[in-house]
């Protein structure tokens, strides 16, 4: 997928992720375990890094990651 700009961007978030990130926005929401997909732990600790303001990678190594994150579920890594 590429944007307006030329650059190419990576897959839009699933469900998992989408989850994932307001779990963990929640600073109430308990650590995700192994029981949850890796797109759910990666949007997790993107949701509480967020909230407590702490410094995050660049927009391309989150998508980066991302992608990461949606194989593994995808291809079991």
């Amino acid at each position: 997928m590429t944007d307006m700009s030329g650059i190419e961007m990576g897959k839009p978030a699933n469900d998992e992720m989408i989850q994932g990130y307001m779990d963990g926005y929640d600073l109430t929401a308990p650590e995700p375990s192994d029981n949850r997909s890796h797109s759910y732990r990666h949007s997790f600790y993107i949701g509480r890094a967020e909230k407590l303001g702490l410094p995050m990678i660049s927009g391309r190594e989150l998508e980066r990651h991302a992608d990461d994150a949606m194989a593994a579920d995808e291809y079991g890594r």
